[in-house]
């Protein structure tokens, strides 16, 4: 499981602090969080672990601390989501390497990207 994770909602995903998912290579098995929510943010870099609010037209509305993986983000928990995001990083590195190997051999077609390997 990921030890950290920073949500920019409809952004990106940093997944222990160095991996970074772009939000449209999330996938499908994502929990959902709130479009309420601006930002998650849950590592061990200073500050507060905490969820940024935001309203429907984006200006924030307040923070909501974290202190436990199994506090809630709408209607997941961070367990959850650092699950997720493990899971989700090996699925990438996995099709990266793949797209690489096909690459090297001469096999992929043009134009392919890793993300024609997931």
């Amino acid at each position: 499981m990921a030890t950290q994770i920073v949500i920019l909602n409809g952004d990106t995903i940093n997944i222990d602090n160095g991996f970074v998912i772009e939000w449209a290579d999330r996938g499908g098995s994502m929990p959902a969080i709130p479009d309420t929510v601006h930002c998650v943010l849950w590592n061990n870099l200073l500050g507060q672990n905490e969820i940024q609010n935001k309203d429907a037209n984006g200006n924030m509305t307040g923070n909501t601390n974290l202190n436990a993986t199994s506090d809630a983000v709408g209607s997941t928990t961070i367990a959850a989501l650092l699950t997720w995001a493990e899971t989700r990083k090996g699925e990438i590195e996995t099709a990266m390497a793949a797209h690489r190997a096909a690459q090297e051999g001469g096999t992929d077609n043009e134009g392919e990207t890793w993300r024609d390997y997931l």
